[in-house]
């Protein structure tokens, strides 16, 4: 492990992981409540509350960072109930609880055969993995579903954490070829997502305004 950063810098970015990722998940929840649509795809829900669970309860390697996962966690765990909650017309309880179970238990087994695999006690090599799954997956919701659930607030916050997340570990882990790759992708899709999200709020805005010059 390097560091390429200086220790304050370093702090920082630990900072602006945590608290961006927090002001980006309350963000979908109040947007969630107020759409009555869950902002983040159900993959993706369940990857992060294995990934949460792990490094908070089975894995923890530092007193703050459980806390802060924990947070992450316990947030996380509201949004799969907003999905739950607002799926129930869509699909039946039966299915909704199955796909739940079957999708954390799998996202679980394999996010704690990496860290075993790849010597990975703090989580990178499966957070990135998330974190590219997710960007794939917040573009696809845009397309499917508008934006009930999103906004671009969520989306820059959703960006800047990860950015955040990217800078620390490239100052650690500068030699690994996979996660520089991830961070690339990530931060790309990222600005895709952005740009998505702006150019539908646009439109809706525009399409708001001509109704309204037509009643």
């Amino acid at each position: 492990m390097e560091h390429l950063l200086s220790l304050k810098a370093e702090y920082l970015m630990m900072v602006g992981i945590a608290l961006f990722w927090i002001i980006g998940y309350i963000l979908i929840i109040y947007k969630g409540f107020k759409d009555q649509s869950c902002g983040m795809p159900l993959a993706a829900i369940c990857a992060n509350i294995s990934w949460e669970f792990l490094l908070t309860f089975i894995m923890p390697f530092h007193p703050l960072q459980q806390i802060v996962t924990l947070v992450w966690f316990l947030l996380d765990c509201i949004i799969l109930l907003q999905f739950l909650y607002y799926s129930k017309n869509v699909y039946s309880k039966r299915m909704l609880h199955v796909s739940v179970f079957t999708l954390i238990v799998i996202a679980f087994l394999l996010q704690y055969g990496m860290a075993v695999e790849f010597d990975d006690e703090l989580g990178i090599y499966s957070a990135f993995g998330i974190n590219l799954l997710m960007s794939i997956l917040f573009i696809k919701l845009v397309q499917t579903k508008e934006l009930y659930g999103q906004s671009l607030w969520i989306a820059y916050f959703k960006m800047i954490g990860t950015l955040c997340a990217s800078i620390l570990c490239y100052s650690l882990f500068p030699s690994s070829i996979l996660l520089t790759m991830m961070y690339i992708l990530i931060f790309m899709l990222d600005v895709v997502y952005i740009m998505m999200v702006y150019n539908k709020s646009i439109t809706i805005i525009n399409k708001s305004t001509i109704y309204k010059k037509t009643i």
